[in-house]
């Protein structure tokens, strides 16, 4: 009866360790709450900046690994700039048109911890994302450009909460 009663005390120490495991990331340099300031454009393009701003407040909402503050009360405020939105031929046919183009999307960003001097973090990213070039359809490249932004805001997370 010792040898069960131990083995059940070895399990439930064993699951109790376990549950509290994750691999998802804490957050760099302790951050809980995060505020994001709406990006700069530095490009001509339109509505863009705007996108971005969104889909990185969504993406941090749905993710919960970050609570989304405002400035004042955050640990960090995220800046950040769309410094490019460049279209690249990328497929073309036999008789040298171009039937698939290819947007690259590239960001400067910037984790400022509240009352610190230096940043957390800062760097580039760029995301791309390939639209057909068949009628010049401003939908098709604008399907290229939200491809190019899920592939941003997917590697500003992984950035932001992987402390690994």
């Amino acid at each position: 009866m010792k040898r069960y009663s131990f083995l059940a005390l070895i399990i439930a120490f064993l699951l109790n360790g376990c549950s509290f495991y994750s691999f998802k990331g804490q957050g760099i340099g302790g951050i809980k709450t995060i505020a994001i300031d709406s990006f700069d454009n530095r490009t001509t393009e339109f509505g863009i900046r705007e996108k971005l701003t969104d889909a990185i407040l969504t993406r941090l909402l749905s993710d919960r690994t970050l609570t989304v503050g405002s400035p004042r009360t955050a640990d960090a405020v995220l800046t950040g700039s769309l410094v490019s939105v460049n279209d690249h031929p990328l497929t073309y046919q036999a008789a040298e048109t171009v039937t698939e183009y290819q947007v690259v999307i590239t960001i400067e960003a910037k984790l400022l911890k509240q009352g610190a001097a230096e940043p957390l973090w800062q760097g580039r990213i760029s995301g791309e994302g390939n639209y057909p070039y068949t009628t010049g359809s401003t939908t098709d490249r604008q399907n290229g450009i939200d491809t190019a932004i899920d592939k941003i805001v997917q590697d500003l997370l992984n950035r932001l909460t992987s402390d690994w």
